[in-house]
């Protein structure tokens, strides 16, 4: 099939309503870009032959598509230009019966009262915040050096927003973090297809680091939709809790940490710095659909970014923490000749297979601090500790 031959036209209606003929659908939505291979990107779609509304945006490539018409949205009618697939026009099916002013939720429609409260409340959050990343919703020209850059890392800061994001959930953006660039990738415009051209290569590679927040739940839906199997991962939840117990001498939390509370707890930041979290929550819980929208507010997207931009720093901060006890340890069996008297070179205990004194007082370490723990500790009818939120 030929490819669409006016693509410098479609790239002066960019933002504008357009309906587009493929062999299978008619569909009208906002025109979001128009690649230099004449890939484009539609939003707020309408499949014109059900009147049934799409959400999010939807990827054509230019080889599948038979016509291109600019509408006029005042009057349902199309302008006179028209993008056409010279032998393929007998092809296409016939919208003309549809109402086209019946279009998608548009785009001046203000939001509810909540919605914009919360979308305010981010962009306050994330304005003072310096943060860089790419956005990947093209093949051309970043996503091949993209992959290639992250294959030759080491540690990589991931993160993943969508749709109940489980094996039945729907993935919309996935957040990549390394040493200085972060990768936002648009999987709703470039669907699985990122996962065949490299991306799953990365996620299973042994030797590269993934840190996660609560990995469980990305794993699930990479496993189960995609068959990605995630590897080598440090999962900062599940780190917090292992701190937890070494810090009380064995006991165990009464519940996770968010991840918001990690960084507050382990980085020590601000409250301020990481409220863009508790908003964005409150944001999906009043409008579920708010990652569909293409293209999406920068506020947004900076906090996508800021989601995963701490990662890398957090579990080496965990790293030292978890390591604490164990350096105390090597201190002591360091300096327990060099600081003794010559009596023990002449003693039994250089040859003794039983466990030396200083290895020992592990034990009172721990005993130490569950004591100190349920002082300072709650303790539930389960025998877990209740801890307040950072």
């Amino acid at each position: 099939m030929a490819a669409i031959t006016d693509a410098s036209f479609l790239s002066r209606v960019i933002g504008k309503t357009i309906k587009l003929t493929t062999a299978t659908e008619c569909l009208q939505g906002e025109l979001v870009s128009v690649s230099s291979d004449r890939t484009i990107v539609i939003n707020k779609i309408k499949d014109l032959k059900t009147g049934r509304k799409i959400p999010g945006a939807q990827l054509f490539f230019g080889n599948n598509i038979l016509n291109v018409e600019p509408q006029d949205e005042s009057s349902g009618g199309s302008e006179s230009h028209t993008a056409e697939v010279g032998d393929n026009t007998a092809s296409k099916e016939d919208c003309s019966g549809t109402d086209i002013n019946q279009n998608v939720e548009s785009r001046n429609t203000p939001p509810s009262h909540e919605i914009h409260s919360a979308l305010q409340a981010i962009k306050h959050s994330v304005d003072e915040e310096e943060v860089e990343y790419t956005v990947i919703d093209q093949f051309q020209p970043h996503f091949g050096p993209a992959i290639r850059h992250l294959l030759n890392q080491k540690v990589l800061g991931i993160s993943a927003v969508g749709l109940n994001l489980c094996r039945h959930g729907k993935l919309l953006w996935l957040q990549v973090a390394c040493k200085r660039r972060i990768y936002l990738f648009d999987f709703l415009v470039l669907g699985p297809i990122i996962f065949r051209n490299g991306l799953q290569t990365v996620l299973e590679d042994k030797c590269i680091l993934k840190i996660i927040h609560d990995c469980r739940w990305l794993g699930d839906f990479l496993s189960h939709q995609y068959g990605v199997i995630l590897a080598n991962v440090f999962d900062t939840q599940v780190a917090d809790v292992y701190l937890f117990s070494v810090e009380t001498g064995g006991f165990l939390p009464h519940c996770t940490s968010s991840l918001k509370e990690c960084l507050i707890r382990h980085l020590k930041i601000h409250l301020s710095r990481v409220d863009f979290l508790t908003h964005k929550e409150t944001l999906i819980k009043d409008n579920p659909n708010v990652w569909f929208d293409r293209p999406l507010a920068p506020s947004l997207l900076k906090v996508l970014a800021l989601e995963v931009v701490h990662l890398p720093i957090l579990r080496l901060v965990m790293l030292d923490s978890m390591m604490a006890d164990f350096m105390l340890l090597v201190d002591g069996y360091l300096n327990a000749f060099r600081q003794g008297t010559a009596d023990v070179f002449a003693s039994n205990e250089l040859s003794s297979p039983e466990l030396p004194r200083e290895l020992q007082q592990l034990s009172i370490l721990q005993q130490v601090k569950r004591e100190r723990a349920l002082k300072d500790y709650d303790i539930d009818n389960k025998g877990f500790l209740t801890r307040t939120s950072s």
